[in-house]
C-alpha cells in the first residue's frame, strides 16, 4: 500500500448512448402508414409523397451515374495524354 499526498482525478464517465439514423427505414414506415390510412381525402397527399420520396431515389442514382461517367472520361484522356507524351 502506497501513501500518497496528492489525490488523482479520476476519469469522467458519461451515460451517452449515440442514435443511430436510418433513412431508408424510415421511409419504409412512412409508406406503410401511408398504405394503411388509403382515404381518398389523404389519396392526393400520400400520391405526392411516393413521387417525391421516388424522386429522390432517382435523382440519386442519376448523380452517381453521371459522376462515374465523367470519372471514366477523365480517365480516358489522361491515358491518351500520357500515351501522346511517351510513345510520340
Amino acid at each position: 500500500m502506497a501513501l500518497t499526498f496528492f489525490k488523482t482525478p479520476r476519469n469522467k464517465q458519461f451515460n451517452y448512448k449515440p442514435v443511430y439514423y436510418d433513412k431508408k427505414k424510415e421511409e419504409r414506415e412512412k409508406m406503410a402508414k401511408a398504405a394503411l390510412e388509403e382515404d381518398t381525402d389523404n389519396y392526393e397527399k400520400a400520391l405526392r409523397d411516393r413521387l417525391q420520396m421516388r424522386w429522390k431515389r432517382t435523382s440519386g442514382a442519376r448523380t452517381r451515374r453521371a459522376s462515374n461517367q465523367r470519372l471514366i472520361i477523365i480517365f480516358i484522356v489522361m491515358f491518351v495524354l500520357v500515351y501522346l507524351l511517351f510513345f510520340l
